[in-house]
C-alpha cells in the first residue's frame, strides 16, 4: 500500500513538474537568436521573440516580423559569435577535420557529413553521442579486383574535452584491404590525439599520432600542426603540416589553401608538398581538392 501511494505521489508531482519543465524550455528559446531559412531561399535572422502553433515571431535590423510555419524551411538558433556587423556567417560545416586530418571537435549527436577526397576517396561520418564520432570510408579506384584491391578505413573518434574554445580528441584511421588472391594483405593505420584551441573563425591544431602496420606500433611520432582564420563570410584560410620525427624521419608535409564555406556544403581547394632529405619542393605543390556535405 505505502509502494502504491508512493509510486501516485511520484506520478502526480511529474505530472505537475512537466508543464514546467516546458515553460523553462520555452523560456531558453525565447529571445535566442535565430537563423530563419524560407522555403522562397531568402534568410532572416534576429531574435525570436515568440511562438505559436503556426507562427513564428522574430525581430530583425529591419523590425518586428511575423512568419508563418507554412513559409518556414529551417530555423535554428546560432551563436551572436556567428553575427558579423549585421551579416550572418555560417559556421564552418566541417570543423571536426582539416584537409584531411582531424580536428579535437566531434560531431554532434544525430549530425555527420558525407566527404571526397581527389574524387576516388570517399568517407562520411556520424555522431553517435556529442562524444562519440565513427567514420568509414573507402578508395574508389576502377579495377578488375575492386573490392579486393581498394582500400577501406575506420575512423573512431572519442571527445576526452569538449568545450566551446578548447576540445582534444582520441582516435584512430584504421586502415585494411580484404582478402585477395586467397590472402591476407595486412592493415594499417594510425592512433593519434588532437588538441584544437580558439573558436569557429580562428583555431589552432595541433596533434601527435603513432603508425603501425599489422600488429607493430612504430616508435616514431608523426606530428601534426594546423589551423583555420576566417578571412570573409564564405572564406577560411588554413593549413595543415605534418613532420616526420625519428632516424627515418625529417620530412615536412605541408598542406595549405582556402576553404569555401556553405550552409551544409564546403570546398577545399590547396596545395600539398613534401619537404625534407634533400628533396626539391614542387611550386606550389600538388593541387588538393576536397568536398563535403554536412547533414
Amino acid at each position: 500500500m505505502r509502494r502504491r501511494f508512493a509510486l501516485l505521489t511520484l506520478l502526480c508531482a511529474l505530472g505537475m513538474a512537466a508543464p514546467m519543465f516546458a515553460q523553462v524550455a520555452a523560456r531558453q528559446l525565447h529571445e535566442a537568436t535565430v537563423a530563419v531559412r524560407l522555403k522562397d531561399g531568402s534568410l532572416l535572422v534576429g531574435l525570436l521573440v515568440d511562438q505559436a502553433p503556426d507562427s513564428v515571431r522574430i525581430v530583425t535590423s529591419a523590425g518586428r516580423m511575423t512568419l508563418a510555419r507554412s513559409a518556414i524551411a529551417e530555423l535554428k538558433v546560432i551563436n551572436p559569435a556567428e553575427i558579423h556587423d549585421g551579416s550572418y556567417w555560417p559556421a564552418d560545416p566541417h570543423d571536426t577535420r582539416l584537409f584531411f586530418g582531424p580536428t579535437g571537435r566531434t560531431l554532434a549527436k544525430g549530425s555527420g557529413y558525407f566527404s571526397d577526397l581527389y574524387l576516388f576517396l570517399i568517407n562520411g561520418a556520424v555522431g553517435l553521442t556529442d562524444r562519440i564520432t565513427l567514420g568509414a570510408g573507402m578508395s574508389v579506384i576502377p579495377s578488375s579486383n575492386f573490392f579486393g584491391n581498394n582500400i577501406y578505413y575506420l575512423m573512431p573518434k572519442v571527445a576526452l574535452v569538449r568545450g566551446e574554445s578548447f576540445n582534444l580528441a582520441a582516435g584512430a584511421l584504421v586502415g585494411f584491404v580484404p582478402r585477395s588472391s586467397g590472402r591476407a594483405n595486412g592493415s594499417a593505420g594510425i592512433y593519434y590525439l588532437a588538441a584544437t584551441n580558439g573558436r569557429a573563425d580562428a583555431s589552432f591544431t595541433y596533434g601527435i599520432g603513432y603508425s603501425y602496420f599489422d600488429s607493430n606500433v612504430s616508435g616514431d611520432a608523426t606530428l601534426m600542426l594546423g589551423g583555420t582564420v576566417r578571412v570573409a563570410r564564405r572564406v577560411s584560410l588554413m593549413t595543415e603540416n605534418y613532420i616526420f620525427t625519428g632516424p627515418g624521419g625529417g620530412y615536412w608535409a605541408p598542406i595549405y589553401g582556402v576553404r569555401f564555406i556553405g550552409d551544409r556544403l564546403s570546398t577545399d581547394l590547396g596545395f600539398v608538398n613534401f619537404v625534407g632529405r634533400g628533396t626539391t619542393p614542387f611550386t606550389p605543390g600538388l593541387p588538393w581538392l576536397g568536398f563535403a556535405l554536412k547533414f
